[in-house]
Parts: C-alpha cells; sequence; structure tokens
C-alpha cells in the first residue's frame, strides 16, 4: 500500500514537472530553478590564473575555520550541560530559519534573510563551479531549491564525473572554496556594520537576540524598522554567511568539511606514507560526523532536560 502512494506521487510529480516550462520542476515541497547550461563568464573567470592561488587560499582557510568550529561547538555543548533552565535559545522552533517561527526573526525581518540566503547560497555554490571549471571538470546542472516555492532553501552545483577522477589537489579546492566565499561576504557585511550609516554591530545583535538573554521582548516589526534597511541587510548577511560556512566547515561527511577532511588525511596519507586505507578514512570521516552532530544536539537542547 505504502509502495502504492510513493507511486502515485512520483506519478504526479512526473506530470506536473511535464507541464513546466524549461528550468523548472517540482520536488517534494520544494520548487528547483535550474540550468543546464554551461556559462561563458563562467569559464573566463575560470581562466584567471589568480584562481588556483585563490583556492589554495581557501583550503587552508577551511581547514583553520573547522578546528575554530569544532572549538566552538564544543564550548557551546560545555556550557549547555551546566545550564540550569532553558531560554529562547535552546527552544526547538528556533532552530529552524523561518521568520514568523523563530522567535529572533520577526516576520518583517522576512526580506532581509531571503536576500542573505540567496546571497549566501549563490556565492558558495558559484564557487563551488569556478573551481570546477578551473579543473575542467564541466557542471551538468546548476540552480536554486526553493521550499514551497518561495523560500531559498539551498544552491546547487551538479559536477560531472569527472570531478572523482580530478587529482586530489582539485578535489580539495572545488570542496573548500564555497566556505571560503561565505565568511568572506560576512567579513565585507560586518565591515558595513562598523560605518557610521548603520547601526552598530552590537545594537543589531542586541535586538534580534540580545533580548533571550536580557528578559526582554523579542524583536517587533517596529524595532525592526527602527534599525533601517542597510543595518538589516548587512546583520543578516554578515549573520548566515557566517553560519553557513561555519556549518558547511564542520568534519560531517555530507557537508564539505567532512569532504575535505577525508581529502585531508588521504593527503597526510600519501606525503607521510602510512597506509590509511579508504575504508579507514570513511570510519574516520562518519566517527567525527557522529561526534560534531552529538555535541550540536547537546548545546541546542541539554538545558531542555
Amino acid at each position: 500500500m505504502f509502495e502504492g502512494v510513493l507511486d502515485r506521487a512520483r506519478a504526479t510529480r512526473a506530470a506536473m514537472n511535464a507541464r513546466l516550462p524549461p528550468g523548472l520542476r517540482v520536488g517534494v515541497l520544494t520548487l528547483y530553478w535550474y540550468s543546464t547550461r554551461s556559462s561563458q563568464h563562467l569559464d573566463r573567470l575560470a581562466a584567471k590564473s589568480a584562481w588556483h592561488r585563490w583556492t589554495d587560499l581557501s583550503v587552508a582557510v577551511l581547514l583553520v575555520v573547522q578546528v575554530t568550529g569544532l572549538a566552538i561547538v564544543t564550548l557551546a555543548a560545555v556550557q549547555a550541560l551546566g545550564q540550569d533552565a532553558a531560554t529562547a535559545l535552546n527552544d526547538p522552533a528556533n532552530t529552524v530559519a523561518i521568520p514568523g517561527l523563530n522567535a529572533f526573526m520577526p516576520l518583517a525581518s522576512a526580506p532581509y534573510i531571503v536576500v542573505a540566503l540567496l546571497v549566501a547560497t549563490v556565492v558558495h555554490e558559484g564557487g563551488h563551479a569556478v573551481a570546477c571549471r578551473v579543473a575542467n571538470v564541466p557542471i551538468h546542472e546548476w540552480g536554486v531549491a526553493l521550499l514551497l516555492g518561495v523560500v531559498p532553501l539551498a544552491g546547487y552545483v551538479m559536477p560531472g564525473e569527472e570531478l572523482d577522477a580530478a587529482s586530489l589537489r582539485a578535489r580539495l579546492r572545488v570542496y573548500a572554496i564555497g566556505v571560503f566565499h561565505n565568511l568572506l561576504v560576512a567579513a565585507v557585511a560586518f565591515g558595513v556594520l562598523l560605518s557610521p550609516v548603520t547601526a552598530t554591530p552590537r545594537a543589531a545583535f542586541v535586538e534580534y537576540f540580545g533580548w533571550a538573554v536580557v528578559g526582554q521582548a523579542p524583536p517587533t516589526a517596529a524595532t525592526v524598522a527602527d534599525l533601517g534597511v542597510v543595518t538589516n541587510l548587512a546583520f543578516w548577511l554578515a549573520l548566515l554567511n557566517a553560519n553557513f560556512g561555519l556549518l558547511n566547515a564542520l568534519p560531517v561527511s555530507v557537508l564539505d568539511g567532512g569532504r575535505v577532511l577525508s581529502l585531508a588525511i588521504e593527503r597526510v596519507s600519501d606525503a607521510t606514507g602510512a597506509d590509511v586505507s579508504p575504508r579507514a578514512r570513511w570510519v574516520l570521516v562518519h566517527v567525527a560526523s557522529v561526534a560534531v552532530v552529538a555535541l550540536v544536539a547537546v548545546a541546542l537542547f541539554a538545558p531542555l532536560f
């Protein structure tokens, strides 16, 4: 019976996709806006020799951020274990970045959050795409997944199978560059917050998140408006890109950080002559993944129990 429901759902989805214009398709609660065309602009960018140094720098940055992110997650988990009572920071509803549902994201902030998410996904996946072309790996498909057809859920790039045959260094560059670009956008946005044309980073942070610590009321449409357009946009660009970068840098197998960790182990193995088999690398990365997920779960939910 269950298989029959799945088959009907797939048939319905296929029928809907057949009626949609090229470049659009539907998934489960998701609309995909995509393209299979290559871009001459992308290839011109990839042809610049500076990209090799730029992407090499991104690998070093990701590894540093990975260690920093692990330290932050571990510290957050330790603090959560010593916390006597839950706050709005630990409310499960507030772990989902949906304006109106998340108390830290009033509906008035939705336009800024949507723009920040779009920028975060475009610069992240765009970096992957350019790094692929630098390594002469074709891009079969690229696009954006929109939750319910509206909310940017994720950008994506689907490289060809040639990526698996690329050099270890090229694959490291491909997986690391997205995190690097997110952190650069976050740094630029934070710099804007330090300028005279915006409220201070502290004022914006206190307005959106500080109330949970000092016991004040959550942000409202009026308080969001008081911050101004530039401050709101710069704040969410900085916050979401920093979080997007830090999250993807963590050594979790399905994230960029997990792939880079696996490749880094392989590179160290080759350089030192140590015999680390592919299966051993798989085990190491998945053990790290489970440990990181457990630490995040403790940091978020330990005060609830």
